[in-house]
């Protein structure tokens, strides 16, 4: 680790880190040195990787809440603040789609995905920001997903939270720049996560193989291929970088 990418003293807060891209991320920002704070709404699941980061040498806290209880988030972060004095960094990654069509899908369906992946990540990002911004240091990181930028069948909602999710990066990042916040974001792309195993569609070993050949790298994402990307945004490596929307996808965006 090189001392531009080392993350020593500070704190950072990871949404829905229980498994997948989040324990992933998770576990990378401790290997660099931040104490991480880990969310999810099962208290098990995120024990699971506070114990995981421990067990590597880091340091971690599990405090598990609903990210769309605006009540419990904003205790989350009075309780990391009061406990551990500030927090740095955080990471919107909780998140999911219903996998239903546009002309199938209730509104009340679509207010659910819209509610957790934008909704509740704006929510966020403005509580944590207060603090951030009266230190004069902070990095919000909000995971988007390859979906924001091209779209399939069976995913309107997730596909509009996200690109939504895009543009709220790109205006805070202008509103809150001057006070020394920045705020990008990551477009993964598929990525072999439990979450996308256990799904019907990337159940059947046709699908899954579709979605590798449909990346330049012709494979699916390792969860842990976005370590790197999120390290450089959570460290002073990123210092001059903001409003900017990062995409591993392992070439699928730009394959024709």
């Amino acid at each position: 680790m090189t001392k531009i990418f080392s993350l020593d003293g500070k704190t950072a807060l990871v949404t829905g880190a229980s498994r997948g891209l989040g324990r992933a991320m998770a576990l990378a920002l401790a290997g660099c040195g931040a104490h991480v704070v880990v969310n999810g709404r099962n208290l098990a699941g995120i024990e699971t990787t506070r114990a995981a980061i421990i067990a590597a040498g880091g340091t971690a806290m599990a405090i598990a809440f609903d990210t769309t209880d605006n009540v419990a988030a904003d205790a989350a972060i009075d309780r990391i603040e009061s406990e551990l004095g500030h927090l740095d960094i955080l990471v919107n990654n909780a998140g999911y789609g219903n996998g239903k069509t546009a002309s199938g899908e209730t509104n009340a369906e679509w207010n659910e995905i819209i509610e957790v992946d934008l909704n509740a990540c704006f929510r966020l990002a403005k509580r944590a920001s207060i603090g951030m911004i009266r230190r004069g240091w902070g990095r919000i990181i909000n995971i988007s997903s390859i979906n924001a930028h091209i779209a399939r069948e069976a995913n309107a909602s997730y596909c509009a939270a996200k690109a939504g999710l895009e543009g709220l990066t790109r205006a805070l990042a202008v509103e809150w720049g001057p006070m020394g916040v920045t705020v990008n974001a990551i477009a993964p792309g598929y990525m072999m996560t439990p979450d996308n195993m256990d799904t019907p569609l990337r159940a059947d070993p046709k699908h899954r193989e579709h979605f590798a050949e449909r990346t330049a790298l012709k494979r699916w994402g390792q969860a842990d291929e976005l370590d790197g990307a999120v390290v450089y945004l959570a460290s002073n490596a990123s210092a001059y970088c903001t409003g900017h929307v990062l995409i591993v996808d392992g070439g699928m965006s730009v394959k024709i």
